[in-house]
């Protein structure tokens, strides 16, 4: 009863936390972090919808296949900011190219009751590359890790896509593996996501006493 106290009301829940920051501290986010914001508001009602879907006893498979697109679209979105325009011109290519395979293997490849397990682990794949591209740009940066603020975003979002790659590969498994396994697999996956929105959370806190003037 706990578990599923956890997993279904609690995660969804916390969320709330670094959307209240987000919103508090809104006249003082640059760019990215908005696009964070808005993908936390985004995320947020997508669980409520999933949440409501499964009151009624409707499969919520098919919900991630349309997640996984927006989810691409805004961690995308965030990362293009730290670029120049022929690089952001890039990542607006893959992000087009990556819509055009999610769309044609929902159709086509993994029916609506399957987990999109082909182009989630490749969604995880391109935003660890994403991330760690971000990191190598900061090893000239001699401010202070925890003073840049989209350290902390870009931690939690390189946590959770590298923590939960193999969950991804292996979502249709679980569907028919045991309910200990599945507690545990998933269980981690939302504990990750806790640490990731208080990653997040520290970031938009942060930003109200470490103001940003400008991205790269």
């Amino acid at each position: 009863m706990l578990y599923l106290f956890f997993i279904t009301y609690l995660v969804p829940a916390i969320i709330l936390v670094p959307v209240f920051l987000g919103i508090k501290n809104y006249s003082v986010l640059t760019k990215p972090l908005q696009i964070i914001l808005w993908f936390l508001i985004f995320q947020g009602v997508a669980n409520l919808i999933n949440l409501i879907m499964m009151f009624y006893s409707y499969y919520t498979a098919n919900l991630l296949h349309i997640y996984t697109i927006f989810e691409f679209l805004f961690i995308s979105l965030f990362y293009s900011c730290f670029y120049g325009r022929k690089n952001r011109n890039i990542i607006y290519t893959i992000i087009g190219v990556f819509t055009v395979i999610c769309i044609i293997n929902y159709l086509f490849i993994q029916n609506k009751i399957e987990f999109n397990t082909y182009t989630r682990p490749l969604e995880a794949i391109m935003i660890i590359v994403y991330s760690m591209l971000y990191i190598f740009k900061q090893n000239n940066d001699e401010q202070n890790w925890g003073d840049n603020i989209y350290n902390w975003v870009n931690t939690g979002i390189l946590l959770y896509f590298a923590s939960c790659l193999f969950m991804f590969v292996s979502s249709n498994y679980l569907l028919n593996a045991g309910k200990h396994i599945n507690r545990i697999v998933w269980g981690a996956h939302d504990t990750i996501l806790v640490i990731q929105f208080i990653l997040f959370a520290v970031g938009f806190y942060k930003c109200k006493t470490h103001r940003i003037t400008s991205t790269y």
